[in-house]
């Protein structure tokens, strides 16, 4: 019985998108996008240069946990960098 009520509406999954942001929603998804995308380069670009600064053997390892986790790579690197060897902490 529930299966001849599904068929008989045209339900897509993103109808909601639609209704509340109109036919112009895929501008908000791509912003989105690029935003998120542009943040994680921003996270594996300091994690990158800070690694690199501390004289961390791994800084490639940490550009890439920035780039596939964001913000969660970023607060793991905050977390874990005080273990390492802080004796090159100043140099540039």
């Amino acid at each position: 019985m529930s299966l001849t009520v599904l068929q008989s509406y045209d339900y897509h999954m993103m109808d909601w998108w639609f209704n509340v942001f109109g036919p112009y929603g895929w501008i908000f998804m791509i912003v989105g996008a690029v935003t998120y995308i542009g943040l994680s380069v921003l996270i594996a670009y300091y994690l990158h240069k800070d690694a690199l600064r501390r004289g961390i053997k791994n800084s490639e390892l940490w550009l890439l946990i920035g780039l596939i986790l964001n913000l969660l790579g970023l607060v793991m690197f905050l977390l874990v960098r005080n273990s390492y060897n802080q004796e090159t902490e100043f140099k540039k």
